[in-house]
């Protein structure tokens, strides 16, 4: 790059200052190769950067995407759970003689069903929740009859609110 425009300046100090600069420039002039050598290099250390970054974002989009699933997957089974012990006992406080709505066997199954999806979920603080929550409510819809129902829901409520914000946590 040559500065043609050096002997139109007015100041003196300014004419050197050109000069000076116009030398310098010309020593910077790079080789056509170590200019492509420095392409070359800077293109690999973005497409590196890039990359890398491409790949955190998408391991993060996969463990949003696993965590919602497996939050929407316990409140499903649990809500499925809570329901069917609703019937249960329903069943248990008439004194019918009809068969059993939820019996044991159901009961154990829809209850692995819950514990694999409770599994899942990486919140600590929620799968506890959770855990409590079905303990309790197994008591409380088996007639323990020590077991008041406004606790069972309590613990259900929390259980719920907890799922809402971490569901909106992970979708914002």
């Amino acid at each position: 790059m040559q500065i043609q425009t050096c002997g139109q300046l007015d100041s003196k100090d300014l004419i050197q200052l050109c000069d000076f600069m116009r030398e310098n420039i010309s020593a910077l002039s790079l080789t056509p190769w170590s200019t492509a050598i420095l392409g070359l290099l800077t293109g690999l250390a973005i497409t590196w950067v890039t990359v890398l970054g491409n790949r955190r974002a998408q391991r993060t989009e996969r463990r949003n995407t696993a965590q919602l699933s497996a939050l929407i997957a316990v409140q499903d089974v649990a809500l499925k759970l809570r329901n069917k012990w609703s019937e249960h006992l329903d069943h248990l406080q008439s004194g019918t003689t009809m068969p059993d709505p939820f019996p044991a066997l159901a009961q154990a199954s829809l209850q692995g069903e819950f514990s694999t999806a409770a599994s899942r979920i990486d919140n600590t603080e929620l799968r506890e929740n959770y855990a409590r929550w079905e303990k309790y409510a197994e008591l409380f819809f088996n007639d323990s009859g020590t077991i008041q129902g406004f606790e069972e829901q309590q613990l259900w409520d929390r259980a719920l609110v907890l799922s809402g914000k971490n569901i909106r946590w992970i979708d914002s």
